[in-house]
């Protein structure tokens, strides 16, 4: 009995063969008995397939920029994972319903002249126009987003509307680009996470600032020391607490990608337990702290006040294209793993 070898070649093409049959009846087994991959997340009937393949999706930078679509109505706590695409249909409707006689009210009190609505619509279509103006897609769509603030403050009086506010709404509608559910996502994000920021006591934005102060001190003492020496009073870090770092990216999508890991760590149900009963800030402030370490040689350098304050308020973005987003955000995921286990 003789055995034949086969070339090398023979061999490649009958392993890329049984590759191939391979592919073919794995697919097979998922079609027969239903195997989910991590990139689906939704049942076929639209519900959320699993909440933890949802977060894991968030969190893979890969993934996350290609389904926000789909991610950040869960985010942002407009669909419930038990929704289908009929429940979700029904909901878009009714919201769009109330949301046009909201908006109606307004705008018929504006067109009476009433004071206090024409002096508000003013006040934040001045504040529209100039957010994020260097996005094409919002030159188009700035009625949209006066829209949204506009009801958002008539409806909501406390906290009312206040600077700022539209550097929050702008990702919302990038995404979702509708402006009824923008509407409502923006409402959840003030109402679960945001709100008690822009109170006139500010009495939360200072117990920011208290926990950022004694986290960074602990941290990197020596960067902490050359900035409070110029900069006592922390007012630098203000609108970084206020926004979540939204403007200290040069890149929008970049923005987008921090704004989703700060709520996937404090506000939306993926959150955990721990970071919504105490913590709803920590990350933010990890992600400063790391903003700072990315941008450390720079401060170090800065020889007097004058250069500090051009550092921390230079509105330019040639000024912030230097970091790197990947980096900071590895380097604040691990400050926050880290004092997570510093607390149990």
């Amino acid at each position: 009995m003789t055995i034949e070898l086969v070339s090398q070649r023979e061999y490649q093409m009958f392993n890329s063969v049984d590759r191939h049959h391979g592919h073919i009846w794995q697919n097979l087994l998922k079609s027969c008995f239903g195997a989910q991959t991590d990139d689906c997340l939704l049942n076929e009937d639209g519900s959320l397939i699993d909440a933890n393949r949802l977060r894991r999706t968030i969190s893979n930078e890969q993934q996350s920029h290609k389904k926000r679509h789909i991610t950040w109505p869960y985010l942002l706590n407009i669909y419930s994972s038990s929704m289908t695409n009929s429940d979700k249909r029904i909901y878009r409707n009714g919201a769009k319903i109330r949301y046009n006689k909201l908006k109606r009210a307004w705008q018929e009190r504006v067109s009476q002249g009433d004071s206090f609505y024409v002096k508000l619509a003013d006040t934040i279509l001045k504040d529209v126009r100039r957010t994020d103006r260097h996005i094409k897609i919002f030159k188009k769509k700035k009625q949209q987003l006066f829209n949204i603030m506009m009801t958002y403050s008539v409806y909501h009086p406390s906290p009312g509307y206040s600077q700022g506010m539209t550097d929050m709404l702008t990702p919302i509608f990038y995404v979702l680009m509708n402006e009824c559910l923008s509407y409502f996502a923006f409402c959840s994000l003030m109402t679960r996470y945001m709100s008690s920021l822009f109170d006139r006591d500010q009495t939360e934005i200072y117990r920011r600032i208290r926990l950022f102060t004694s986290i960074f001190r602990s941290i990197d003492n020596e960067l902490w020391n050359k900035i409070h020496f110029h900069e006592e009073d922390n007012f630098y870090i203000y609108r970084w607490l206020l926004l979540d770092c939204k403007r200290e990216f040069s890149q929008f999508d970049h923005v987008l990608r921090v704004l989703e890991l700060v709520w996937i760590h404090t506000m939306s149900p993926l959150a955990d337990s721990q970071a919504k009963s105490n913590a709803r800030s920590l990350f933010t402030i990890f992600v400063c702290i790391s903003i700072l370490q990315e941008d450390r040689r720079i401060i170090l350098s800065c020889s007097n006040e004058e250069d500090l304050h051009k550092y921390f308020f230079s509105s330019s973005s040639s000024s912030r294209s230097h970091r790197s987003t990947k980096r900071i955000l590895q380097r604040a995921q691990l400050y926050y793993s880290n004092y997570k286990a510093s607390q149990k």
